[in-house]
């Protein structure tokens, strides 16, 4: 009887400590609204101009935290967090050297932690703005705000506390920047310390024109097995996409699909047991737009391992890229090719390839 009670008392002691536990990250859970004005930092004196030739970056840059060294156990390797601190300072110096390489008028940034576990508690909206410096407006968007993530099991490597995002930076008057909530969200409990998903519009008022400019920044859902998020969120976007077109406003809309583009499906064909990025539909663009990606260069590697390119085991996608209203007249970025161009950087500093383009106004 004595070790029955004992076994009890530890039962039910466990029990009160999830339902505690599940309870306060319940109470805390970031519940954004559908619609929230940000607040446009450092904000420039310049407007768009049509027949102006513009430059823009798209690059998720994995919190610092996810370069060639690194794999993640969402992906099918062995790690939640980086090493240590020094790990996170030397991605980080890296991706501000690939700025500093490849100006742009735009950069569209996806995975920003301005406080988090698992990049050491650095601020990299900042960090990134500080290194820009005053020439760059620059507006922050969260998409993942949780309290703790009990992810991984463990005492040391557990993902923890997160303040994550995407952060738009830019040469340009912003008129306003809004972020909108992605429809959908994981089912309770799993979605208390999940991401909650949204697009950043930053829209530009054009010189001598009554139409905006209209610059989207996002990072969709991944690890959505049944496809509900996907669904929900490309219909989202859809929408907008279509409104847009009927106002006739220029719209460039940049970041990490998380889904392979109906062009490149099979440039890199999924390996058995590895995560797929599931193709956009090939009817997915309302009339008035199109993708503008390259299909040369991958632009996301899997974590299932650190970087090895001759590995077997190594699976790349093309999941990053833009799509661009009829409007918009895309250039030459390089002097070669017309087109959006993925910077081949060996994912030295993050499981992503920054994609760049040239365009303008017409």
């Amino acid at each position: 009887m004595k070790i029955l009670k004992v076994f009890l008392i530890i039962f039910l002691t466990i029990i009160i400590m999830v339902a505690l536990f599940l309870g306060t990250l319940t109470a805390l859970e970031y519940k954004p609204k559908p619609i929230e004005l940000l607040v446009v930092e450092n904000n420039q004196n310049n407007n768009v101009l049509k027949n102006t030739e513009m430059t823009i970056m798209t690059f998720n840059i994995g919190y610092a935290g996810l370069g060639a060294n690194e794999d993640f156990i969402m992906d099918g390797g062995q790690n939640g967090i980086p090493e240590n601190k020094e790990v996170v300072e030397t991605y980080f110096s890296g991706i501000k050297d690939i700025l500093s390489d490849h100006p742009v008028d735009f950069y569209l940034m996806q995975e920003i932690d301005v406080k988090a576990r698992r990049s050491y508690h650095m601020n990299q909206y900042t960090g990134l703005k500080d290194h820009l410096g005053d020439s760059y407006s620059s507006q922050f968007a969260y998409n993942f705000k949780a309290p703790f993530v009990p992810f991984p099991v463990s005492l040391t490597d557990y993902i923890g506390f997160v303040h994550s995002g995407i952060a738009t930076y830019s040469t340009y008057r912003v008129n306003e920047s809004t972020r909108y909530q992605f429809p959908g969200a994981f089912s309770w409990p799993l979605r208390v310390a999940n991401l909650k998903r949204g697009m950043m519009v930053s829209t530009y008022a054009i010189e001598g024109s009554d139409k905006m400019f209209h610059v989207v920044n996002l990072h969709m859902s991944a690890y959505d097995a049944s496809g509900t998020l996907r669904e929900q969120e490309m219909a989202f976007l859809k929408q907008y996409l279509e409104e847009q077109e009927a106002l006739g406003n220029y719209v460039i809309v940049g970041g990490d699909f998380n889904q392979t583009f109906p062009a490149a499906k099979d440039v890199y064909p999924t390996k058995d047991g590895l995560w797929e990025a599931y193709p956009i539909e090939n009817d997915f663009l309302p009339s008035g737009y199109r993708f503008e990606i390259d299909l040369l260069h991958p632009t996301c590697r899997l974590l299932n391992q650190p970087y090895q390119p001759d590995s077997a085991l190594t699976q790349y996608y093309i999941i990053d890229g833009f799509i661009v209203s009829n409007n918009i007249q895309v250039l030459s970025y390089d002097g070669l090719s017309v087109g959006a161009m993925t910077l081949n950087l060996d994912f030295q500093s993050s499981d992503h390839n920054p994609v760049v383009m040239k365009f303008k106004l017409i």
